[in-house]
């Protein structure tokens, strides 16, 4: 059975709207914080640490003259909910508290939808009259205002400590250009690349139905390890000389995306001067690829099936046709893909590490927040301000452990809370893929290409090179 253990939400919809302000003009309106999980980890071979208490940075009295602060995303209704727990009340009456001490109001509102944000942002700003003070973006959205100068730069904000645990330390690094820093998020990062496995196959198997989380916590969880789970896991039940259950299912651009986040490495890496530089040719990249093509060719990786959908890889492991999947840690989650319609209880792991590696590696995935780049340092520090002290931790709820009980309802098990999750936001074991940066999609170039029937991966990366040092050359301008 699953986990039940249901806790409070960390951020609570609050207070009032106002108008909007135009850059380096008179304020306007309020925003709310971003709601995602925090995390917190420890080096993966250790074991979970003891976490300390958030230290922030005291905060000096300011008077922000009554200023209504929107943070403009694609989701929010138009009037705040009431609490519906004793954290979210707490919550609402701590940021009244807050609002009156400094005179100011911030609420989140929708400024369009999912497909129109990037419009939205880019032609407001640009006009010089954002439709909010802060943007919250989809991680897929920020390339192309980012290139275009339209992102405050924070690094030079007083009011913002980035060192402050609150702080996403994927987004900050993913959202730094040399000594610049264009984006933000006061919450952990989501979690994602990973791999689920069904417990009831491993046993069938005659393997401990927790073997990947004691091979994890043993820092055994090898490439080579993994391919030797696939020999056992691939099996023909029948004696009829046909695989009935495969080691792994999964879409193969999940596979290599997975593989290549844990080396570490990325398909497109920055140069000193925060310049992406096509990394696709790299030793990495391409021993992780050759090792999901390997995968594949020796029989472990189910293929698709003849006139099946594009998809077929979902209900392949539902049905227990395989044994393990690359995929992100939402598939787990009780309203999702594998949630409580799936019959067989699932695990979930880090990517396995390349042979030798000192820790696991994968990718996270998150809102961003900004601040328009037409404000003036003034009018910039003082959004900072409202927005660091709006999203602090309400007291009485600042347990650096208290994001772990949403996860617990997420899975079967603690262990891929206390043992898993914990590596998403250490700042060692995960981070932004850098293709997130770059509006064009690397799918049909490459990760499409995925067996590689016709071409080798290092013959494929070849020959899309110089498009895409060319795309690359665009995105540094």
């Amino acid at each position: 059975m699953r986990i039940k253990k249901y806790a409070a939400a960390f951020l609570a919809a609050t207070t009032v709207l106002g108008s909007l302000a135009a850059c380096g003009g008179d304020t306007e309106t309020g925003g709310e914080a971003t709601k995602a999980p925090a995390t917190e980890a420890p080096q993966p071979t250790e074991g979970p640490k003891a976490t300390e208490a958030p230290k922030a940075t005291p905060i000096p009295d300011r008077d922000l003259g009554g200023m209504e602060i929107i943070i403009g995303d694609h989701w929010s209704p138009e009037e705040p909910a009431e609490p519906t727990n004793a954290q979210e009340e707490a919550t609402a009456k701590y940021r009244e508290e807050i609002f009156a001490k400094y005179k100011f109001r911030m609420q989140s509102k929708t400024v369009a939808g999912w497909g129109e944000m990037t419009d939205t942002c880019v032609n407001s700003i640009t006009a010089g009259e954002p439709a909010a003070q802060l943007f919250e973006l989809d991680y897929r959205f920020v390339a192309k205002p980012m290139a275009n100068g339209l992102f405050y730069d924070l690094a030079t904000l007083d009011e913002l400590d980035f060192s402050e645990d609150k702080w996403s330390v994927a987004v900050k690094n993913l959202m730094t250009k040399g000594d610049s820093i264009y984006g933000m998020r006061p919450q952990k990062s989501e979690p994602r690349g990973g791999v689920v496995w069904n417990k009831r196959l491993f046993e069938e198997a005659g393997l401990n139905p927790d073997l990947p989380y004691d091979l994890q916590a043993s820092g055994e969880w090898t490439w080579s390890k993994f391919e030797e789970l696939c020999a056992q896991l691939t099996r023909d039940t029948n004696a009829d000389g046909v695989t009935d259950i495969y080691a792994t299912v999964s879409q193969g651009a999940q596979t290599m995306t997975c593989l290549v986040a844990s080396t570490g490495s990325d398909y497109f890496v920055k140069d000193a001067n925060g310049n992406l530089v096509n990394n696709m040719g790299s030793k990495e990249v391409l021993d992780a690829i050759n090792f999901s093509v390997e995968l594949f060719n020796k029989g472990y990786e189910m293929p698709q099936p003849a006139d099946s959908q594009w998809d077929y890889f979902i209900p392949a492991f539902q049905e227990g046709k395989a044994a393990m999947q690359f995929a992100e840690e939402y598939v787990c989650q009780p309203t999702n893909i594998y949630g409580d319609d799936m019959e067989d209880a699932v695990g979930f792991v880090m990517p396995p590490k390349p042979d030798g590696a000192a820790s696991y590696k994968s990718y996270v995935c998150d809102n961003i927040t900004i601040i328009p780049s037409c404000y003036d340092a003034e009018m910039a520090g003082n959004i900072a301000f409202a927005y660091n002290v709006y999203t602090m931790a309400t007291p009485g709820y600042d347990d650096p452990d208290a994001w772990k009980e949403t996860y617990y309802n997420h899975f079967e098990d603690e262990r891929a809370v206390d043992e898993t999750i914990v590596m998403f936001n250490d700042g060692v074991s995960a981070h932004f893929l850098n293709q997130t940066l770059v509006p064009n999609d690397l799918g049909p170039d490459l990760l499409w290409q995925y067996p590689f029937a016709n071409v080798t991966p290092a013959d494929q990366v070849a020959a899309i090179k110089d498009s895409w040092d060319a795309i690359l050359a665009e995105v540094n301008q």
